[in-house]
């Protein structure tokens, strides 16, 4: 009617083609109603209509880390050897390798030192490729302020299983357990990966 307002009724103007991609939920109807409609080739048309709508992969760094952190707690550990042995897989896609090393003998210190300190007190700490090369090693009996070492590949690294392997003395104060050796072995491998949106892992 002439004169009486409109209600209920809403002018769109628009400038031109919007050539943005649908929206979330407008994607999942099209989805479904192409699923549900049509079989077989319902779904492949589903599938083309998701990996249209995904932003595409990229290129991404994946790190694996191998710790040995170990402290001794009693005058008894002196006696016994620690060791341990701990192997990782180095690929071609493996870009770098660091390895963080640090060594306190907070006991051992107030012992005294001896011809023996090598004997009674010492981290060893060994990485071996998977040709039986040795590519890093420590050896101490005194503290040993955190240190850091990056292996690159020269022109790659050998393929396989990797090891590290670490033999270790000292002691602790066992009656008020303020004083202890300790030390810390932490190697990080670097990976190049292929990294698809909404997947936690990469591959």
């Amino acid at each position: 009617m002439l004169g009486m307002p409109q209600r209920g009724l809403h002018r769109v103007e628009s400038g031109g083609l919007d050539m943005r991609r649908p929206g979330p939920a407008v994607a999942l109807l099209m989805v479904a109603l192409m699923a549900s409609t049509s079989g077989c080739m319902g779904l492949i048309a589903a599938r083309e209509s998701v990996e249209f709508l995904r932003e595409p992969a990229y290129e991404s760094l994946a790190e694996e880390k191998v710790t040995v952190i170990h402290e001794f707690t009693s005058l008894i550990d002196y006696t016994e050897e620690f060791t341990n042995r701990s192997t990782f897989q180095v690929t071609g896609d493996t870009t770098e390798i660091n390895v963080y090393f640090k060594a306190s003998f907070e006991l051992s210190r107030l012992v005294g030192g001896s011809a023996l300190d090598n004997e009674t007190r010492y981290v060893r700490a060994t990485l071996t490729d998977s040709e039986g090369m040795v590519q890093w090693e420590q050896d101490v009996s005194e503290d040993a302020s955190p240190l850091e070492e990056t292996l690159q590949p020269n022109p790659s690294f050998a393929e396989g299983e990797w090891e590290l392997d670490v033999k270790a003395r000292g002691a602790g104060d066992d009656i008020t357990g303020t004083l202890r050796d300790n030390f810390m072995v932490m190697v990080t491998v670097t990976n190049s990966c292929v990294q698809y949106p909404l997947v936690e892992e990469c591959s």
